[in-house]
């Protein structure tokens, strides 16, 4: 497997980007991390260019 790669919202403000993040850290399992913010003007298109359903979070091997 290669290295994982996290896409996710900002833990403070999406629940939903926070439980993978807990879920990876607690399993001791080495992943890098993306960090969209959700207040930005472009937040969409970053979004896309790591998930074609424009949702985070993602999990990229």
């Amino acid at each position: 497997m290669g290295q994982l790669t996290l896409v996710i919202a900002n833990k403070n403000y999406s629940s939903w980007s926070l439980r993978p993040w807990l879920l990876l850290k607690q399993a001791g399992i080495n992943f890098s991390e993306i960090v969209i913010f959700l207040d930005t003007p472009n937040t969409y298109k970053q979004i896309r260019r790591y998930s074609p359903s424009g949702k985070v979070p993602v999990l990229l091997d």
